[in-house]
């Protein structure tokens, strides 16, 4: 029995102190609205400057649900990154039921036409203020309606975001002038009900949006990055197959295809995605080691 209530301790005592590296929440001013991120610093970071991770949740979703599924903050951790968790707009009677404006998607913050983008640059501005920040290498990803979210931050701040990892979630804008230089790893599952591979609306959704397909943003992203030739594919251990495209020197261009996978965070920790993917591959992982090569020189 003691033996036993030794053990309850120690799980007890390490359960507070994995609750105790989450990030923590700032507060700021935008547009007259009080917005809000989360940001978690690696133990024992230097005070120089490092690379930053923008993590933005999905539709009706929000940072602390975001931070403690995707297991980006052990990524973090051991690669020595920053990761800010912004929230998007909350609806009226669910306030923590947040979107992001990324341009055709979705609900209350496209609805009442919020400058997400612009939060993102104050957001960016706010973080430097706790820990320096290496402006050459800030990335985003997200999934769902966040990773909308990050296509448009590439289409409109290639100036700060030197590559975005999407997950789930495609194009939502018209066009995208930007995304010449910003080098793009796309995650979706073949499977995926709410943001359909091959688009439309899916049988899961509730956005209420036709979204454009997987294909049709990678042509779109191929054609602005100059890439003119047939792209190559690869299955990885993992489970995942990988196509890349040759882009004349511009910034790259990579699909990964999780087959048989649906509406989740590859590799996360929710039961939903341990249910819904049971491979090895982890997006959170991938999103780092995709993403740490580049700088943008801007």
């Amino acid at each position: 029995m003691r033996i036993a209530s030794g053990v309850a301790l120690v799980l007890g005592l390490l359960a507070v102190s994995a609750q105790a590296r989450e990030g923590e929440t700032h507060q700021l001013n935008f547009a007259g609205a009080e917005r809000s991120y989360k940001l978690f610093v690696p133990d024992g970071a230097p005070k120089a400057p490092l690379p930053l991770m923008i993590v933005m949740h999905g539709g009706l979703g929000n940072a602390d649900e975001t931070e403690r599924t995707t297991g980006m903050n052990r990524v973090a951790q051991s690669n020595g990154f920053l990761v800010a968790y912004p929230n998007g707009t909350g609806m009226r009677l669910m306030p923590n039921r947040r979107t992001w404006n990324a341009g055709k998607c979705c609900g209350p913050a496209v609805e009442g036409n919020i400058d997400d983008v612009g939060f993102i640059q104050a957001m960016l501005a706010d973080v430097a203020r706790h820990h320096a920040i290496d402006h050459s290498r800030i990335y985003a990803t997200g999934i769902s309606n966040g990773a909308m979210m990050a296509y448009r931050l590439a289409c409109e701040l290639p100036q700060d975001i030197a590559a975005i990892v999407p997950v789930s979630g495609t194009l939502a804008l018209n066009s995208c002038p930007g995304a010449s230089r910003v080098a793009v790893l796309h995650i979706h599952g073949s499977k995926d009900s709410n943001v359909p591979y091959q688009g439309g609306m899916g049988e899961n959704a509730i956005a209420g949006v036709q979204h454009r397909s997987v294909p049709e943003t990678l042509k779109m992203i191929a054609n602005a990055h100059g890439c003119n030739t047939p792209p190559s594919g690869q299955a990885l251990p993992d489970g995942s197959e990988l196509t890349s495209w040759n882009c004349q020197g511009k910034a790259p261009l990579q699909l990964r295809l999780i087959p048989g996978g649906e509406h989740v965070w590859p590799g996360g920790d929710s039961r939903r995605n341990r249910k819904l993917f049971g491979g090895n591959f982890s997006a959170s992982q991938a999103a780092w080691d995709f993403a740490s090569q580049f700088k943008n020189n801007n």
